[in-house]
């Protein structure tokens, strides 16, 4: 059964929307990572203009409602190399990296999330990125599967205090 009569549109986020879409992300992200800091916005948030809206090789989508409340975010930005656990797997500018893959908690399994990933997807087909790279964590429920359903494979786990799962879809999608 829907939770919503009319589906959320996934659209890239717009200057005017930049706060709402990092304010979102941060919510989420506190509930989620509890025991991070939240005092400050990650690099990727802190210089949003300079990370998603400049760029060519970088995209940020929102989900949202009729009455423009976002519900979802999801992000690609070029995979910069600093893991340690998959160094050297990927040829510099080949893999992008999904980050920020977060849907309000009072909209989870409801679709939202795939609905992204199938955005984000459609919006990568026209990068240059031969690989889309992810990390997720065990933790976090249903999140391995999630990302399993979605074509994405394991490539490596990681035996520390954030049980990391690195995943990876190559190729078309």
């Amino acid at each position: 059964m829907a939770k919503f009569d009319i589906e959320p549109r996934v659209i890239a986020i717009q200057e005017h929307q930049m706060n709402a879409a990092i304010d979102f992300a941060m919510r989420v992200r506190r509930e989620v990572f509890p025991i991070i800091d939240h005092e400050r916005l990650p690099a990727d948030l802190e210089q949003f203009r300079e990370h998603y809206l400049d760029s060519a090789d970088a995209v940020f989508l929102v989900a949202v409602m009729e009455d423009k409340r976002i519900v979802g975010s999801i992000g690609v930005l070029p995979y910069d190399g600093r893991i340690e656990a998959i160094a050297g797997r990927y040829p510099s500018q080949s893999a992008a990296e999904i980050v920020k893959c977060y849907v309000d908690s009072e909209y989870r399994r409801y679709g939202i999330g795939s609905l992204l990933v199938n955005e984000l997807e459609k919006v990568v087909r026209d990068m240059q990125y031969t690989t889309l790279y992810l990390h997720t964590h065990r933790f976090l429920p249903g999140a391995v599967d999630f990302w399993k359903r979605q074509g994405y494979v394991l490539i490596c786990e990681q035996q520390d205090d954030w049980q990391t799962v690195h995943m990876e879809k190559v190729g078309e999608w």
